[in-house]
């Protein structure tokens, strides 16, 4: 089966560099450059442009890589789509980030406030170990600030997928301090997991997406 690994808000395929899925046949799919405006869904219809849908396959995303794979699913058909580290629907985003929905505060954005921004970023993504910092520093301007700005607000104002994928599997981290565990149901749970899991809890995930891979193979 085909894996498409879609990466979080401002990140590329490197955070997937520790990833374990088997046998399986494995393409990154990074953020294209969209237009201010664009919607999930957008992301989603350009995105899928690099998926061979006439083939099985599972879409695999991390934080709004989750989010945009839910919306994958209803144009590609996957056979399985893996969330990490994301949300199902802005019900499961805590209060005070719903209250920001239709507010625009990506637009107070600038390059000298995200550099302010950073030290509280790396605690909320949980970037503590050396090598994670060194990841999270190389990531930081792989994207411009404008296109950052598009992929806040695609980000904050999702309504949730057009359609549910009919087989779902979400795996979030018990210690998620930018997408807290209290607001999300429904999740397969690595114990001491950060938002950054996926790269510096990368065993843990790889053991619990394994598992779900071998149950949507035989699907």
């Amino acid at each position: 089966m085909d894996l498409y690994l879609i990466p979080g808000l401002g990140a590329d395929h490197r955070i997937f560099s520790k990833l374990e899925t088997g046998d399986h046949a494995v393409h990154h799919l990074d953020w294209p450059e969209m237009p201010r405006g664009s919607t999930l869904h957008d992301f989603a219809v350009a995105m899928s442009v690099g998926i061979d849908a006439q083939r099985p396959h599972a879409l695999i995303g991390m934080s709004m890589g989750g989010m945009v794979a839910q919306e994958m699913a209803a144009i590609t058909d996957p056979a399985m789509v893996v969330i990490i580290s994301s949300w199902k629907g802005p019900h499961e985003m805590p209060p005070a980030l719903r209250m920001l929905r239709g507010k625009h505060p990506e637009r107070l954005l600038t390059k000298a406030f995200l550099e302010r921004l950073m030290p509280m970023v790396r605690w909320q993504m949980g970037v503590e170990t050396p090598e994670s910092v060194l990841l999270f520093n190389s990531l930081v301007g792989v994207y411009n600030v404008a296109q950052l700005k598009v992929q806040i607000a695609a980000g904050l104002n999702w309504d949730g997928p057009v359609r549910r994928p009919e087989q779902l599997v979400h795996i979030h981290g018990d210690q998620d301090r930018l997408m807290p565990l209290g607001s999300v149901q429904g999740v397969q749970v690595v114990k001491g997991g950060g938002h950054f899991m996926v790269y510096d809890s990368a065993l843990a995930v790889s053991i619990l997406l394994k598992h779900a891979l071998s149950k949507g193979a035989s699907l």
